[in-house]
């Protein structure tokens, strides 16, 4: 199993192209950045005062990913997550091939649909459309990096052939990686997704859950063995902890959410130091 880190990325946060060196010189696979283009002010008392403060603040993901690939040579560059329903269709279609061919074909896009008043805020889709609206984004999206040609005519997107270039560096697409919990979710992402992105603060049974993500994607045709399975650990990690995910067929974890100090820099280095030691276990 590979380890990967991800970073609350603001603008207080080590800068994308020195923490990726820092994680590729320690032997980490990959870095994680999110995203939240807009935090509706009424959704912010409902967070807590240092997560809102974090997310009001955060940089764009594939602006800084792109700024990582430039610094490092293997290193993964992953989102987790982005909100492509929060976004305009073409221009991230191309931010995404772009991403991937100049990173040499080093991207995992890892997608969720985030808040229920950023979507309100974004785009007049209704909250429970929220995942039929994302499969149908996800196919305009797969149409545009890989025909000449792109069209696509779904419910929620439509449009007659464009030319949309580049397409990405990876094929077909980059790995998408749906960030859904839940057996609505599961099933709703199971038929486009090419792997899962859970947090594991967010499932009670990662075991039992892992297995009924499999079972939802082998019904919809698609084949286990061959999913990226990724897991976001919360907090101070433990090599055990981590061990068992990897048993259970999780071929990535990602520290750093959640973790003591997270807020300040300053403890970035050492905490990377620390999880360092696991990473020739782990694999």
């Amino acid at each position: 199993m590979d380890l990967g880190y991800v970073s609350l990325n603001t603008p207080r946060d080590m800068p994308a192209a020195v923490l990726g060196a820092e994680l590729e010189s320690r032997g980490f696979e990959s870095l994680w950045v999110g995203e939240h283009p807009q935090v509706p002010v009424s959704a912010g008392a409902a967070l807590p005062k240092s997560l809102l403060e974090s997310q009001k603040q955060i940089l764009d993901p594939l602006l800084s990913l792109a700024m990582a690939a430039q610094a490092t040579t293997t290193l993964r560059l992953g989102t987790a997550v982005a909100l492509p329903l929060e976004r305009e269709l073409f221009t991230l279609a191309k931010q995404v091939a772009t991403l991937d061919q100049v990173s040499g074909g080093r991207l995992l896009f890892g997608v969720g649909v985030g808040m229920r008043a950023e979507l309100e805020t974004s785009r007049p889709i209704a909250w429970s459309d929220r995942y039929r609206a994302l499969a149908d984004m996800v196919a305009a999206l797969d149409a545009l990096w890989t025909q000449d040609e792109s069209s696509h005519h779904g419910e929620f997107f439509d449009f007659d052939p464009v030319w949309s270039y580049p397409k990405p560096h990876q094929r077909p697409r980059p790995p998408l990686l749906a960030s859904a919990t839940g057996p609505k979710a599961v099933r709703a992402c199971a038929e486009w997704a090419d792997g899962w992105l859970p947090g594991d603060a967010a499932l009670r049974d990662v075991a039992g859950a892992l297995a009924d993500f499999r079972r939802a994607a082998e019904e919809a045709g698609r084949d286990p063995g061959a999913l990226d399975l990724t897991i976001m650990v919360w907090g101070e990690p433990k090599v055990e902890v981590l061990a068992g995910y990897r048993d259970l067929g999780f071929n990535r974890a990602v520290v750093g959410g959640g973790r003591r100090g997270g807020s300040d820099p300053a403890t970035t280095l050492p905490f990377l130091d620390r999880c360092a030691e696991f990473v020739d276990a782990l694999r």
